[in-house]
């Protein structure tokens, strides 16, 4: 991958764009605006040896627009038309695409794109709306300055937490896999809920991650592996070899302040990503808010760090307020269902219709479906349930699970 090293930076380097921090967001920005806006100098800063990190990031096809997926699709490593669920005496096969990105792809994506200047194994000291400093000394300027540097690590939020350890294998002979099971939560449930989530790469290549839905962000690997071995071998997958190794937390918001946030983060400098909480409350997927983000502002018609951060805290407010159901479903989830009555929660709603669903993934719910979801006997006890529905503050729940802090970083 063409990068810029410290020798090769000027004293104070001028730009049209600075994009700190080389995660999915910014990366995303990057190309969005090399195809509608050619000619800017761009530069992408990475504390890190490569931008995109070791991810794998997906999204159901009805998560994006057509005219998003149509500009998305070079970019996508995997692609299926169906999906399939599986739970207790219960399975199903969903129409619904699933489509995926790694990120060795799309940094080679980047790393393509002309005149683009990637800078890695960068410290970013400070970060103003015009300038970026690096530990090295060097000023870089620009008057449009995005920070996309991941989430803070103390915020008005309260979370519960998906927990993933994932290994891509080789097989020695065709798994016989032709779709992504997005969760399989026949197998025993430990911390939470759990599930194991596989996709199906080729014949003879499957990403297994063993996950978890729990109220602590405590996540220790040391078994983990086995288990995601054991489960390959319970399945018949003779594995030849390993081929890489994934973990991560996602964030489940149960709750938050969205004006202490924007009030600690300040209006003068963009903020995208999980910095601006854009992601999915319930999945943690951040891909479809990364995609819209990338579209407006590269449609934006003044790109200067004041415009583009009422551009960015007002997606970030708007994406908030449409998530308050998702929300509440989740406080129903972490709340109000004790660990072992979440995979009941799971299973009742994968059986409502398909197209609520997809609605409900690509954060379009109608009034009707979230009549629909509270319709019928909760497998949850109705005054558990009950005591979820007000609105709280963050750190309302978070004394009541035992958390005096909630750290995401």
């Amino acid at each position: 991958m063409p990068t810029v090293g410290q020798s090769q930076l000027a004293p104070n380097m001028a730009y049209d764009v600075i994009l700190v921090g080389g995660g999915l967001a910014n990366m995303l920005i990057a190309l969005r605006l090399a195809a509608l806006r050619p000619n800017l100098k761009v530069a992408l800063i990475e504390r890190g040896p490569v931008v995109g990190g070791n991810h794998t990031w997906s999204c159901h096809a009805t998560d994006l627009t057509p005219s998003q997926a149509a500009w998305m699709d070079p970019f996508m490593s995997y692609r299926w038309d169906s999906q399939r669920v599986d739970f207790p005496g219960f399975g199903r096969e969903l129409a619904t695409g699933y489509r995926t990105m790694v990120s060795p792809d799309l940094a080679a994506h980047v790393a393509a794109v002309p005149g683009l200047d990637i800078l890695t194994n960068q410290t970013v000291v400070t970060v103003t709306p015009e300038s970026v400093g690096l530990e090295s000394g060097q000023q870089l300027r620009s008057p449009l300055v995005i920070d996309g540097r991941g989430a803070l690590r103390e915020q008005p939020l309260a979370l519960g937490f998906q927990k993933f350890y994932g290994l891509e294998v080789e097989t020695r002979s065709p798994h016989g896999r032709r779709e992504p099971v997005i969760m399989d939560a026949t197998v025993p449930q430990l911390d939470g809920y759990r599930f194991v989530y596989t996709l199906p790469m080729t014949p003879t290549r499957i990403l297994i991650e063993d996950t978890y839905y729990s109220d602590g962000s405590e996540f220790s690997t040391s078994s983990l592996e086995q288990r995601v071995l054991a489960y390959a071998e319970a399945k018949g997958w003779d594995v030849a070899s390993i081929v890489r190794e994934e973990r991560g937390i996602l964030p489940i918001a149960l709750a938050g302040d969205i004006d202490a946030h924007w009030s600690a983060l300040g209006s003068e400098i963009p903020r995208v990503g999980l910095r601006a909480w854009l992601f999915h409350a319930t999945t943690g997927y951040s891909l479809p808010y990364a995609v819209r983000v990338a579209d407006e502002i590269a449609a934006a018609p003044t790109l200067t760090s004041a415009a583009i951060a009422q551009l960015t805290e007002k997606i970030s407010r708007d994406e908030w307020d449409n998530q308050s159901f998702m929300r509440l479903l989740n406080r129903f989830l972490f709340v109000g269902a004790r660990p072992a009555e979440r995979v009941a929660v799971m299973a009742r709603f994968y059986k409502l219709s398909e197209g609520l669903i997809q609605r409900f993934y690509a954060g379009r719910s109608t009034f009707r479906d979230k009549a629909r979801v509270f319709f019928g006997r909760p497998p949850i006890p109705i005054g558990r349930a009950l005591e979820v529905i007000p609105p709280q503050k963050a750190w309302d729940f978070s004394a009541a699970r035992g958390e005096a802090t909630v750290e995401l970083g």
